[in-house]
């Protein structure tokens, strides 16, 4: 997972999906769901698996802590898909 969103992967295709509510069952986006919170650490939170050179030293784009920006991302989508 990554931000921001310039190509798009799992986290950019589900937020995406997550805005249409006939899509919440779907088992495929469920499948996608399941990949991404299977990343979470023992507190919840997300860090970046991969970077854009770019944003290199921004919160969001740090491999190796957990980052704010794409935790608040995931709760996003939960949220989404919770309240639909």
């Amino acid at each position: 997972m990554k931000y921001p969103f310039v190509w798009y992967d799992i986290l950019h295709v589900a937020d995406v999906l997550s805005r249409f509510p006939f899509v919440h069952d779907d088992p495929r986006f469920q499948e996608m769901i399941e990949t991404i919170t299977g990343q979470a650490d023992e507190d919840g939170r997300y860090t970046a698996t991969s970077m854009y050179r770019a944003w290199k030293g921004w919160s969001f784009a740090d491999k190796k802590r957990p980052s704010p920006w794409l935790t608040f991302l995931v709760l996003r989508i939960q949220k989404r898909i919770s309240t639909n």
